[in-house]
């Protein structure tokens, strides 16, 4: 049953977070093209960054020499960590070569002829987290695709119970090791499990059902939401909240397009994280209010209605095509962004057709403050 009530907010670490919020992508440390301030400018107020990949770069000796992740990029907001799985089972998906997934962990093969041998546990993946410093920390997850088997799907809900297991057991030592009083510390950093199952029901029931058993702060949309045809799967977010009671937070993990969002927003999902907006923006592609909307709306209420028309509210703009080569408006004349407020689209096409890097930094600004303004507008409650 949805919650008739969705949160507004949530503590971490003893501080208040707004929602919902959407989180860009900052795998590294860095939102590729911005700076820190400028992220926090466009009123972005939290980031997703992985734990794999800052394992490797910059390493945790560099974290923990600067007391993790936001002293080091000098971020002032909300990081969730994710458990680094997604990356490692995309990886091995595309190349079984690279690794394989093991009751253990994920084991990785890397060198000229795979001879070197890692194992990643949710143990490790926890730890790494610590020393991360977010106030979010992803369980370990086993992930499939939408093309998954029976046998498969089975195997991922079994391990990713048990990873989670294992990750909250360990989460908690690490609680010990930092002073936290326990689970019941209103300082400390909160936990989410991901729920597998794909699209299958019994599965997916089965899989919320033992991690509820198991004790978190919030639940995350675990797998792929498309179809085995490429189309978004609003039926398995559906059923995914429906799994999910209060007073848990629903995490909708790489969901997604600004209409995504709206429609999981209304199925009780509060936080999102994608990698959409900025990487579109690196190919051209900008979200822009749809030109025929007078006013934008201002209430959630409000944009749940346009989303519910046939007609569309929100644009790509392909800044790239020669019919901006000459056009003087702003790229969206209902946005507030730096970009919108300075430049023209001719402006902007002329920067990427000479291949100028200034031309990154402002098209990821542009899209970056239309999703932060989608969350101000979802934030307003009739």
């Amino acid at each position: 049953m949805l919650r008739s009530t969705p949160p507004t907010q949530f503590t971490a670490r003893g501080k208040s977070h707004q929602l919902p919020q959407y989180l860009p992508d900052a795998t590294l440390g860095v939102v590729r093209h911005l700076t820190s301030q400028e992220v926090a400018n466009l009123g972005i107020k939290g980031v997703v960054v992985n734990t794999y990949h800052l394992k490797t770069q910059p390493g945790t000796e560099v974290l923990n020499r600067f007391q993790g992740i936001k002293n080091f990029m000098r971020w002032p907001g909300l990081v969730v960590s994710d458990s680094g799985g997604f990356q490692l089972f995309s990886l091995i998906q595309k190349n079984p070569r690279l690794g394989r997934i093991v009751a253990e962990g994920v084991v990785g093969y890397s060198g000229p002829n795979q001879q070197h041998k890692t194992l990643f546990t949710p143990e490790d993946s926890i730890k790494i987290q610590f020393q991360i410093g977010s106030d979010v920390m992803i369980c370990l997850d086993d992930f499939t695709p939408p093309t998954a088997d029976a046998k498969r799907l089975a195997e991922s809900v079994i391990r990713t119970t048990n990873w989670a297991a294992r990750s909250k057991v360990e989460f908690e030592r690490q609680l010990e090791i930092a002073g936290f009083s326990g689970w019941d510390d209103p300082k400390r950093p909160r936990l989410l499990a991901p729920i597998q199952g794909h699209n299958h029901l019994e599965w997916r029931r089965q899989s919320a059902e033992a991690l509820l058993e198991i004790g978190f702060d919030a639940y995350g949309l675990g797998g792929w939401p498309f179809t085995a045809e490429g189309k978004f799967d609003y039926e398995f977010c559906e059923l995914n909240a429906q799994l999910t009671p209060e007073p848990f937070l629903r995490f909708a993990l790489g969901v997604g397009t600004p209409q995504n969002i709206v429609r999981l927003f209304g199925m009780g999902y509060r936080l999102f994280d994608c990698v959409l907006p900025t990487r579109d923006a690196r190919h051209h592609r900008l979200y822009i209010w749809a030109e025929s909307l007078i006013k934008l709306p201002k209430t959630a209420n409000e944009l749940q209605q346009l989303e519910a028309e046939t007609n569309p509210w929100v644009q790509s703009l392909y800044i790239n095509r020669g019919v901006y080569a000459q056009d003087e408006s702003p790229l969206d004349r209902h946005c507030d962004c730096p970009t919108c407020q300075t430049y023209s689209r001719a402006y902007l096409h002329h920067l990427f057709k000479v291949k100028e890097g200034l031309a990154f930094k402002l098209a990821t600004q542009h899209n970056l403050r239309f999703y932060a303004r989608l969350m101000e507008i979802l934030a307003v409650q009739n």
